[in-house]
């Protein structure tokens, strides 16, 4: 595969960018132009066809100095130094990011159905296994005076039992005697 970084450095030497710009631009139009080689060759062309036919593409030279004059001047010359809290643009930042992700989301369909299972399936696990714990530990309970409740146990020790829950009927009985139930 031919080397295109000395050819793209000779044709950007005229327009004096910036050395960082410029081995930015060197790298990307490389990988591009080899893109563009890979498929010229799949698609049936010689080598030295597909090397033409590429070159071709940088040999616009006027187009490549107009597009790179205009990117030049559009991206601001200040650096975004990484950890500043400047939040001059916030909403504008936040909206790009959405549009950025919902675009690779867009771009892979399969991932991004995975991804809307997965975390169906946490929200949701989540949502049940919060119920419970609220249901069972966090509501309080349904008694005005929880420290008043008392069990009762009835003695049937001639049964076996020396510890029985009373019956429904001796409760309704104790009920009706007793003043202290409610």
């Amino acid at each position: 595969m031919p080397d295109f970084k000395a050819e793209i450095s000779v044709r950007l030497s005229e327009l004096q960018l910036t050395p960082t710009c410029e081995a930015e631009i060197v790298e990307e139009l490389s990988q591009h132009l080899e893109q563009e080689y890979e498929r010229a060759l799949n698609g049936g062309a010689s080598e030295e066809e597909a090397r033409k036919k590429v070159l071709e593409e940088l040999n616009m030279a006027d187009l490549l100095r107009r597009e790179l004059k205009n990117v030049e001047h559009r991206v601001s010359q200040d650096p975004i130094t990484s950890g500043t809290r400047s939040k001059v643009n916030i909403f504008s930042d936040i909206g790009q990011d959405v549009r950025y992700a919902l675009r690779m989301l867009a771009k892979n369909p399969a991932f991004t159905a995975i991804a809307v299972v997965a975390l169906a399936l946490g929200i949701g696990a989540n949502t049940a296994i919060f119920s419970v714990v609220n249901a069972v530990l966090l509501r309080p309970l349904p008694f005005k005076h929880p420290e008043q409740l008392v069990m009762l146990w009835e003695n049937a020790a001639h049964l076996g039992f020396p510890k029985d829950t009373p019956s429904p009927a001796n409760f309704l009985d104790w009920q009706k005697q007793g003043q202290s139930f409610t």
